[in-house]
């Protein structure tokens, strides 16, 4: 497994994000798998946190519709997103996260998976220096630590030749203010989002084309799907399709 330090920024904030993944590196971990899981949090998970293996399987499927022979996964976490993608033939795979455990059970997975020439680099995104571009760039649970989103998803845009995949944690009147108080608890910031706002961020980051998808589950989070280099059209489509329903928010669509 090849591995590389990029070193930190002393912002209080990503430190504040590295220090709570680095404690909570196997409880995440948990949540792809039922291993280690009692009666309880198994029913917590398959009740509250649905949408987490909706997400995954999600973007999995836009990988493989993609055919993307590289990608990059940001905030990587413990490496089930490369696992799965090594499965599906990935040739070329690179993972990014700050916490040092978590990269740990990263490289646990990607030895299952029989891979063992997935980079993994530790280290902040906006610190990541690189020449390298990738098919399709990866970012699941990531934008809920994010201050500066703008930024992130236009550098996510220059590292990707087909498109860039995200999820954004949903506003919820009653659900919002629980998780902002419990990681207030954490010392961990957290950021959450609307498809106004969603829009916004994609239109000041660069992109023609931006598909967010609304996940059934109590956590309700958006993924958004964006398009790199695509021709413009004016339209706006609602569709549904395999039960998720589908807003394509920007006023550029990408020709058929």
């Amino acid at each position: 497994m090849m591995s590389r330090t990029v070193l930190d920024r002393p912002d209080a904030g990503v430190t504040d994000v590295r220090a709570y993944f680095e404690r909570a590196a196997d409880s995440f971990d948990r949540l792809y798998s039922e291993d280690g899981q009692g009666p309880f949090w198994r029913w917590v998970n398959s009740r509250f946190r649905s949408d987490i293996i909706a997400r995954f399987l999600l973007t999995c499927e836009h990988v493989k519709r993609a055919q993307a022979r590289s990608v990059l996964d940001v905030g990587c976490g413990s490496g089930r997103y490369l696992a799965a993608f090594a499965q599906l033939g990935v040739e070329r795979l690179a993972g990014i996260d700050i916490s040092a455990p978590m990269l740990d059970l990263a490289r646990r997975h990607l030895a299952a998976a029989g891979r063992s020439d997935v980079e993994l680099i530790r280290g902040n995104f906006d610190e990541h220096v690189t020449d390298q571009r990738f098919d399709v760039v990866v970012a699941m649970g990531f934008f809920d630590y994010q201050s500066d989103p703008v930024a992130v998803l236009a550098r996510m845009r220059a590292l990707a030749r087909h498109s860039v995949i995200v999820s954004f944690p949903s506003r919820h009147w009653f659900r919002t203010p629980l998780r902002q108080a419990r990681y207030r608890i954490k010392k961990c910031p957290v950021y959450f989002y609307d498809p106004r706002r969603i829009m916004e961020i994609a239109e000041q980051a660069g992109y023609a084309y931006a598909e967010t998808v609304k996940l059934p589950g109590a956590g309700m989070d958006y993924v958004t799907t964006l398009r790199v280099g695509v021709p413009f059209r004016n339209e706006v489509a609602n569709t549904r399709r395999a039960g998720v329903h589908r807003e394509i928010l920007a006023g550029a669509l990408p020709v058929a």
